[in-house]
């Protein structure tokens, strides 16, 4: 071979694996844009979920303030009834509130009058850590109703107009007649360890049309104390995308205040993720303007990643190779090879998937067997040290099944545990959740990643009971109740599995000790 022709092939080779990696570099970018195209999707998605959520929340609100509207005299009984049916329907309401404007005048009948009902009753504001009367001033606005009563006990009475900020909210929301939001406040006087907003919305006696009319004739405000974590998190849930790592800010005005995050601890971000980071302003409500930050997890990029772009390249400068080599019909030959190998890999690996899942499948429920937990549960174990990620664990068990099958035959008994099973697996709605059979009337919920463990398990207990199985024999109840167990794990790799599922049980052996039909978490003792 001369040295033109030596040349020529090798020119043949750059062109030929050149042109490869460009195809392969094109479609890697088109790739690229389509993932941006869905991320933008799902967070907008997300963004679309919170800002519903806020507003129905504000409407909450709007429903409240028509109930003064039409009254001059709400009672307690009247406030507590309309807010409790507002509160058992968003789980993300701190409280609801009644705060009239009392002038300075009126403050000592004012307190007498509530005194009769509450004798330790007073206008209040906080000092540092500690609750004191409130100074005098020509208006207070304390929390006069509040639901829940319980749990909020310790503000019944604070002065709102105590803590400038939030005067200056409700002076602005009186002047404007429309909700308005603080910026972002510890709840701990309402026990709770979350952020949290207040939305004020205020009320008049008549309909003033003017700023001074709204100052003299206004009564006080209805209130919403809103838990920003729920908030979101119930906002996140209505949505089906995950593996998102998201930031909540309030850029209001010129600072940014973080309001919520899920971004772990440890995490370091690489630039194939921070190329993707995307932020979303949300419609501004009730004087707030807030903003979605929002950057995708390794795993969301990699599932959407395809392997077309890096076979491009590779097999592109093989098959520059193989041409330069002029082995032509070794080639053909190697394309039908691997053609039928990958038809026989992908016919193989159907049947493997379905023999695993007979064999990973209960022949009577239908729903994972315990083989497959115990599968499961191996896996999660090593995935949540690796991740430093919680495991939870939710035992369930059918109240005297015995007894049913004694009364209703093992053929009603069958139907029975496919029913619950079926019950117990729509509860549970992540896809990473898994319910299995564990043995006979008994059932199991693994939930990897999970933060409240015993909401599901609550869920689980209510919606067997809601399925209205008759059980007459039962000493617990005339239907099919369950007993729940509940435990949770951050592992690491001094952890002891077995240990872990002996604590669902004995959480398990309490509820079911303690008159069933109901569910008790484990509590080390």
């Amino acid at each position: 071979m001369n040295r033109f022709s030596k040349y020529i092939l090798f020119f043949s080779i750059l062109v030929g694996v050149g042109f490869s990696a460009y195809i392969g570099k094109s479609i890697y970018n088109k790739e690229s844009s389509a993932i941006e195209l869905d991320f933008r999707k799902d967070v907008d998605d997300k963004a679309a979920a919170l800002e519903r959520e806020i507003l129905l929340n504000i409407e909450v609100l709007h429903a409240i303030k028509g109930l003064f509207d039409s009254s001059s005299n709400v009672t307690s009984k009247e406030f507590s009834r309309i807010a409790r049916s507002f509160l058992a329907r968003h789980q993300d309401i701190q409280a609801l509130e009644w705060v009239p404007r009392v002038l300075s005048s009126e403050r000592l009948a004012f307190e007498e009058s509530l005194q009769t009902k509450i004798p330790e009753f007073e206008i209040i504001e906080q000092k540092i850590d500690i609750m004191i009367s409130a100074v005098e001033r020509e208006s207070h606005f304390p929390i006069f109703y509040v639901a829940p009563y319980a749990g909020n006990e310790r503000v019944l009475g604070y002065d709102f107009a105590s803590r400038e900020e939030t005067l200056s909210v409700m002076e602005r929301a009186r002047d404007l007649d429309k909700p308005l939001a603080t910026s972002s406040i510890d709840l701990l006087s309402y026990r709770s360890k979350q952020q949290g907003i207040i939305i004020f919305l205020p009320t008049y006696s008549g309909e003033p049309s003017t700023l001074d009319k709204r100052k003299e004739q206004l009564r006080g405000f209805v209130a919403g104390v809103y838990r920003i974590d729920d908030m979101f998190g119930s906002a996140i849930k209505r949505t089906s995308a995950e593996g998102i790592f998201f930031s909540l800010e309030d850029k209001t005005n010129e600072s940014i205040n973080n309001l919520y995050s899920n971004f772990p601890v440890d995490l370091i971000l690489d630039s194939s993720q921070t190329a993707f980071t995307y932020e979303k302003r949300l419609s501004p409500f009730s004087g707030r303007q807030w903003s979605i930050v929002a950057t995708p997890s390794a795993g969301y990029i990699t599932e959407r990643r395809g392997r077309l772009p890096y076979i491009i390249v590779i097999f592109g400068s093989l098959l520059v190779l193989l041409a330069v080599l002029y082995i032509y019909v070794l080639m053909r030959r190697s394309d039908w090879i691997e053609r039928e190998v990958k038809q026989r890999t992908h016919d193989l690996n159907e049947a493997k998937q379905m023999l695993e899942a007979l064999s990973q499948t209960d022949s009577l429920t239908k729903i994972a067997n315990r083989r497959c937990f115990d599968e499961s549960l191996q896996a999660c174990w090593q995935h949540a040290i690796r991740e430093r990620s919680s495991i939870g664990l939710i035992m369930i068990d059918i109240d005297h099944f015995k007894l049913y099958n004694d009364t209703y035959g093992h053929l009603a008994g069958d139907q029975c545990l496919r029913e619950v099973a079926s019950e117990l697996n729509q509860t549970m709605n992540r896809k990473t959740d898994l319910v299995a059979r564990y043995g006979g009337e008994e059932f199991v919920v693994l939930m990897p990643h999970t933060r409240d463990c015993i909401s599901p398990a609550i869920r689980c207990q209510t919606n067997i009971e809601q399925l209205s199985l008759p059980h007459e024999s039962s000493p617990t109840n005339e239907f099919v109740t369950v007993s729940v167990g509940v435990t949770s794990i951050f592992p690491n790799k001094d952890s002891d599995m077995l240990k872990f599922t002996v604590e669902a049980d004995k959480a398990l052996y309490q509820a079911k000790n303690s008159g069933r039909n109901r569910v008790c978490v484990y509590s080390g003792t």
